[in-house]
């Protein structure tokens, strides 16, 4: 006996399987990409874009690798504004990736 009971939002199912890999809700990942100028500064915006979270891992695009090794050291900082913003353990690391 098939438990379906016909179709599903596609949001809920992406929501189901992004929680399956571990990822943060669609909701929380729009609002860390959205309020990425406030949760850093729009000094270090300009050259710093939230791109995706994979697992609980924020990506974050540099231009410059000096970016990254600024976004290694402000890591900690980073991550209390993000769980401010979306909620504790839904993002536990960050790390950048250089433009090429």
């Amino acid at each position: 006996m098939s438990t379906d009971s016909g179709p599903v939002p596609i949001r809920r199912g992406l929501e189901q399987l992004m929680a399956g890999l571990g990822a943060p809700e669609i909701d929380a990942t729009t609002t860390i990409v959205e309020s990425w100028p406030e949760i850093v500064g729009p000094e270090l915006a300009k050259g710093v874009v939230a791109v995706a979270v994979r697992g609980q891992e924020l990506i974050v695009r540099v231009d410059d690798p000096a970016w990254a090794s600024q976004i290694a050291w402000l890591e900690a900082q980073l991550l209390d504004r993000i769980n401010n913003l979306v909620g504790p353990g839904r993002v536990t690391s960050v790390r950048a990736t250089v433009a090429r």
